[in-house]
């Protein structure tokens, strides 16, 4: 094979690779040879092979349509297109939890189809940023009367239930996909003074667990619902009031926050709601989870 001239290799790398050689050519076409990439914007030190230019596969691996993504950056691009990310980057095509910063509604877009496709939030797609007005109108409907001024659709709402006169504080995102939502009111949800189950399970196919709250006696039976979707019991626990297992719930839930857990299942993959309580199963394991629920029974129910 014939040798090819240091001065032949320079031109080639920069007409080909858009790339300034920073030592001479080092022979051999698959060699790694120390360049700087010429792209705007990028600057970078590389280290491409002179068979991969000639190929046409280019010099910069950061350049590439498959370059990797620098988690720093992917955050403030996210933050660009209108999101605060919620959970560290977990990668270009997966969900990602994070909050419009328009309206306050809790998402989960990929970061490919956010910078890909100038993607914004759906909601506020659908619905629009939040008028006040229109809050006001959709809590009435809802049956609550709002005794503060309206903030964003995740903040609670402190209104009152025009049902049972209870003062209570819904969001309005809820309001909107679930109706009617008050807790003392609710025939289908949790009654806070009645017997209810605090729940762990898994799901195998998923690599998931969670944790939920249901009724005793509620019409919906939740724990037989998730189960026909491949759930499976790890354990439960009965207490006296919804409002006792709720607090056990929240407290496991935000210990689990602080240490960086965020949701690990999405709206889509759990139509039926409760994504918002899943874990990858890899990092809370479901006999970790059981071992948190037994130790805020212990700190707070004593």
């Amino acid at each position: 094979m014939a040798t090819v001239a240091n001065d032949t290799a320079v031109a080639d790398m920069r007409r080909l690779g858009n790339a300034e050689p920073l030592e001479p050519y080092p022979g051999g076409a698959r060699r790694p040879w120390k360049c700087r990439c010429l792209n705007e914007g990028c600057d970078k030190i590389i280290y491409p092979n002179r068979n991969n230019v000639m190929s046409g596969q280019g010099a910069c691996k950061y350049c590439a349509p498959n370059a990797p993504v620098d988690p720093e950056a992917a955050v403030a691009a996210m933050r660009g297109h209108g999101f605060d990310t919620l959970v560290p980057f977990p990668g270009t095509g997966k969900p990602w939890l994070s909050k419009c910063t328009t309206a306050g509604h809790l998402v989960a877009p990929r970061y490919d189809n956010t910078t890909g496709r100038g993607g914004r939030c759906r909601f506020c797609a659908r619905r629009g940023p939040g008028d006040p007005q229109q809050a006001v109108t959709d809590m009435k409907a809802a049956g609550f009367t709002p005794l503060e001024p309206y903030r964003n659709v995740s903040t609670p709402w402190t209104s009152l239930c025009n049902g049972c006169g209870t003062i209570v504080s819904p969001n309005l995102n809820n309001v909107r996909t679930r109706g009617q939502c008050c807790p003392h009111c609710a025939k289908y949800g949790l009654d806070p003074a009645a017997p209810a189950f605090l729940y762990v399970m898994a799901h195998v196919v998923f690599g998931a667990v969670k944790i939920g709250i249901t009724g005793r006696h509620t019409r919906e039976d939740r724990i037989t619902r998730l189960q026909g979707s491949g759930w499976a019991v790890v354990r439960t626990w009965l207490f006296d009031t919804g409002a006792a297992a709720y607090r056990i719930e929240q407290t496991v839930l935000k210990q689990l926050r602080t240490q960086g857990h965020g949701p690990y299942l999405t709206a889509e993959r759990m139509p039926a709601g409760g994504w918002t309580e899943t874990f990858d199963a890899a990092a809370v394991t479901a006999t970790a989870l059981c071992r948190r629920v037994t130790h805020a029974l212990t700190t707070l129910l004593v």
